[in-house]
Formats: structure tokens, sequence, C-alpha cells
């Protein structure tokens, strides 16, 4: 018989912890003869086992012992109701902001088409001696051609010199405040000269009676957008 003291070294290796490296050394006495000299060094070896081990995947897939923490069926259950209750509020909240998004989607859309709805403004003016009408000609921001929709507009004006030879018309252009001085000068008297050109070349309306020039940004009307204008003033002397 013998006696061993010792210790155990393991060593492991790999991601998954597959492998072990064992290394154990010890002190092993005799336990035969007198019991006084049974702890004798004389009557002892030094050993060192060393080996290699492979442990095999458990249940759970690793490699190694884990402790898992049970779970009554009544504990999943209620973790599982909560989880649906959750689930059920998120898609009532995903579904309330898709109707606000539907909603300012359509109020957006509303606000564009007012801004750049047709605008007429139409004045007469009369006293015993002359008689004077406005007509308004709207523009989109940034443009100096007159729009489909702009053309009635246009053409107002001319029947109104054809029916009234005597007649003379001014045109003033204008832009809204975006954008340096000069372009905005440059963008009101275009939108003048557009007016003019299509008074002459489609209505064939004489240059003569028509006078056309830019007047920078307007301030006429409080929204801003509403000043990218040519006002036609029509004159005529009785």
């Amino acid at each position: 018989m013998v006696s061993r003291f010792g210790a155990s070294f393991n060593f492991n290796l790999g991601e998954k912890k597959a492998w072990a490296v064992n290394v154990r050394p010890a002190i092993v006495y005799r336990m035969d003869g007198d019991r006084a000299q049974q702890l004798n060094v004389n009557k002892s070896k030094i050993e060192i086992l060393a080996g290699v081990t492979y442990r095999f995947a458990s249940s759970n897939g690793k490699h190694y012992m884990t402790i898992q923490k049970p779970y009554n069926q009544a504990e999943v259950n209620s973790l599982n109701e909560t989880i649906n209750a959750l689930r059920a509020e998120n898609a009532r909240k995903d579904e309330a902001l898709g109707a606000k998004d539907a909603e300012n989607a359509r109020l957006e859309k509303e606000l564009t088409d007012l801004r750049n709805a047709p605008k007429q403004v139409e004045t007469i003016i009369q006293n015993t001696h002359s008689k004077s009408l406005e007509s308004v000609v709207t523009f989109r921001q940034g443009k100096t051609t007159i729009s489909t929709d702009q053309v009635p507009n246009v053409e107002r004006i001319a029947t109104y010199m054809k029916n009234n030879p005597k007649s003379t018309v001014s045109i003033k252009g204008y832009a809204s405040p975006e954008g340096s001085a000069e372009v905005n000068a440059r963008v009101a008297k275009q939108r003048a000269e557009a007016v003019k050109n299509m008074l002459i070349s489609k209505y064939k309306i004489s240059a003569s009676r028509i006078t056309a020039e830019g007047q920078g940004v307007g301030s006429m009307f409080s929204e801003p957008d509403w000043n990218r204008v040519s006002i036609a003033t029509l004159s005529e002397s009785e």
C-alpha cells in the first residue's frame, strides 16, 4: 500500500475548450513496515503523470460543465405573455405612427398645392377720365417661363387690348426674396419680358403698346412666395 500527496493541473485548450492537458505531480510513500517509518522520505518517490483529455459535447453543445437555471412552466408562460403583450403594443404604436405619417404627407401636399395654385388678382379702377385694369401672372420658384395654367391670364390681357384698341399695358415683373439681389433683378425682368413676348408672338399685340420692366423683389403680398409675379396694368384714356 502507498500514500500519494500531490496536485492536479488542467490546462484547457481551444475556443470550445474540448481539449485539455493534464499534469499531476505527486510524492508517493510506501505504507508497509513500522508505522513510525511509513512517511520516511527514504521510502518515497516523486512521480508526474501527464496526459491529454478530449471532452465530448453535451446536450447543450458545450464541451465543459455548465450550470443551467431551472424554470418552471408557469414562469415560462408568464414570460411569453409579457413578450406577446410588448409585441402587440409595438404593433399598435407602429400603426399610429403610420397614420401620422400619412396625415403629414397629406397636409404637406395640400400646402404645396396651395402655394403653387394659380393666383388671379384683378383690380378695376375707374374715374371720369380714365379706366385701368390689373391682371397678375404667377410664376413658380426660379422660373421665368409662363406655365400652362397661367396662359389664360395673359389671354385676358390680349382680349382686352383687342377689344380696346386705344389701350396700353405696363408689365412689371417681381421676384420672391430667395437669392441674391442681382439674380432677383434678372429674374424679375425676364418675367415681365415673358408676358410681353407672349402678347406679341401669340396674340399679335403691337410692341408699341407694351412696356415691360423688372422691379426686383416684390412686397405686394404677405406671403413671400406669392410675389413671383408679373403684374400687367391696362390703361385706356376715355
